[in-house]
């Protein structure tokens, strides 16, 4: 009997994929046998990452903030065959502030990649998904867009945005065989949250965790595989939330 969690034979996109989480889902694909291409903007990150997770993977350097360069590198990955998933992984939380305290050019830096970069990305990626008959989509979003955090206003806010346009493409997009749902994971322990968890803060957010315990990449990229995978093929427009039972308190 064929696994129905196998990605064999698929090529998948994986946005911010050279370091935590996308680093993560990128090297489940591949361990489930799919060629991945991961895009960052920091090239040298994005080199060792690609090199380290081996033969079959690819580095394609990306701004997720730019429309143009998200349509030149699909365009690009296009060129070596079909795109079967699109993973939205890329994005920012830079600024750990009261949400009068945030200045315009700060909002507009986290929903320029967060937000338009995740839009411009499915809608390059599922333009190729039509022609070629179908794929999927995975949107990595958060907690924070369901559960209100403090000082996470503009993130959270762009999360909670991403979830409402997953539904919307997953409905929009059904009746061509494109597939699209969300993984709302909890505090994961990567870069971007680093310094937050380890701050005066780190404790008050663990114990308000159910498990008892800050998840890790490894934690999320399970469900990854299975949304992009033919275990998930009746499963779309869903937001999944990983997080350790953040959400019930």
């Amino acid at each position: 009997m064929p696994d129905p969690f196998s990605l064999s034979g698929k090529t998948a996109i994986v946005t911010g994929g050279s370091r935590g989480i996308g680093y993560g889902i990128a090297r489940a694909y591949i361990d489930a046998g799919a060629r991945v291409v991961i895009t960052a903007r920091n090239e040298t990150q994005l080199n060792e990452a690609a090199s380290s997770l081996g033969p079959n993977c690819i580095g394609r350097r990306c701004d997720n903030g730019d429309p143009a360069d998200i349509a030149a590198m699909v365009e690009s990955v296009a060129a070596l065959g079909p795109i079967d998933i699109l993973v939205n992984n890329a994005g920012i939380s830079p600024y750990f502030k009261r949400v009068e305290h945030v200045t315009p050019e700060e909002f507009d830096s986290v929903v320029d990649v967060n937000m338009r970069g995740t839009y411009f990305a499915s809608v390059e990626a599922a333009k190729r998904m039509f022609e070629a008959g179908g794929g999927c989509i995975v949107n990595v979003t958060s907690v924070t867009g369901i559960v209100p955090v403090e000082r996470q206003g503009v993130y959270a806010g762009t999360k909670a945005a991403i979830h409402q346009l997953t539904k919307v493409m997953a409905l929009e997009w059904a009746d061509r065989k494109v597939r699209v749902n969300a993984i709302a994971p909890g505090w994961v322990e990567t870069e971007l949250t680093g310094s937050l968890l380890e701050s005066r803060h780190g404790e008050g957010l663990r114990s308000d965790i159910p498990m008892g315990r800050v998840a890790t990449p490894e934690d999320i990229s399970g469900t990854a595989v299975w949304l992009a995978s033919d275990a998930a093929r009746y499963v779309t427009g869903s937001i999944v939330v990983v997080d350790g039972g953040r959400q019930l308190r």
